[in-house]
């Protein structure tokens, strides 16, 4: 039997942890409930983890985006992950991250050099994984580059995750095809994300998609439509049982 679920280590913003405490964006991706990968790793996942999971830190990260509360922890991360760090996403998104992100830590540059695996998708946009996974990457709508991914197991669809991303039909359309989507949302949506009013309206029309929605900080917003909610910080997500 295979079983894949995803623990929420954040759902906070870039300010989040360093003014109250609560982590930044970040998710484990557990098989047979042994951690697998990171998909993101904002300000505070990392203590999230040991709080939430505890244990090594998984080897496999996946970064959406180069914003702190995306990769916050990212230099620190890399550094006490146990064998070689491989690091997956799009190719500039990686460039972003090894210029900007870890600019600070030449020493752990360097060490990356010889260590570490930089891994971007194909032709196809795709990335295979062990266990009969991979990732289909696509652009978001945003202002910074940002790319999301449809995760498939044995090619079964199995979740969603645009990141960051304004609201638009053609992605809810394409991640909410899977039965699990996790999406980003503010209260009032801009240029770089979706309103909770928009996730709402959208969820009415894919009552079989179970949308959770990462929402930054504590909002009286209360979504009506049975198939969507808030995550929290340790929430556990099935995704795949056989």
């Amino acid at each position: 039997m295979t079983t894949i679920d995803i623990v929420c280590l954040g759902v906070g913003k870039g300010a989040s942890y360093v003014l109250k405490g609560q982590p930044s964006t970040g998710f484990a991706l557990r098989v047979n409930h042994e951690p697998y990968m990171l998909i993101d790793c904002g300000a505070g996942v990392a203590l999230s983890y040991l709080r939430n999971i505890g244990g090594a830190l998984p080897n496999t990260i996946y970064i959406s985006h180069n914003h702190m509360d995306h990769t916050g922890d990212l230099p620190i991360v890399i550094g006490v992950t146990p064998g070689k760090p491989r690091l997956l996403g799009n190719s500039t998104v990686l460039d972003f991250v090894r210029t900007h992100r870890l600019h600070g830590a030449p020493e752990l540059n360097a060490a990356l050099d010889d260590r570490a695996e930089w891994v971007t998708p194909n032709e196809d946009n795709r990335i295979s994984l062990e266990y009969g996974l991979s990732l289909e990457l696509f652009r978001s709508v945003h202002s910074y580059i940002c790319y999301g991914f449809v995760l498939s197991k044995s090619g079964q669809q199995i979740l969603g995750y645009p990141a960051d991303t304004a609201f638009n039909e053609n992605i809810y359309a394409r991640v909410t095809n899977c039965p699990v989507a996790i999406l980003d949302a503010r209260e009032i949506g801009n240029h770089d994300h979706a309103s909770f009013q928009d996730v709402e309206q959208f969820a009415t029309t894919v009552p079989n998609c179970a949308m959770w929605v990462v929402h930054y900080e504590e909002s009286s917003y209360r979504f009506m439509s049975p198939n969507v909610r808030f995550l929290r910080e340790g929430d556990v997500i099935k995704l795949y049982e056989d």
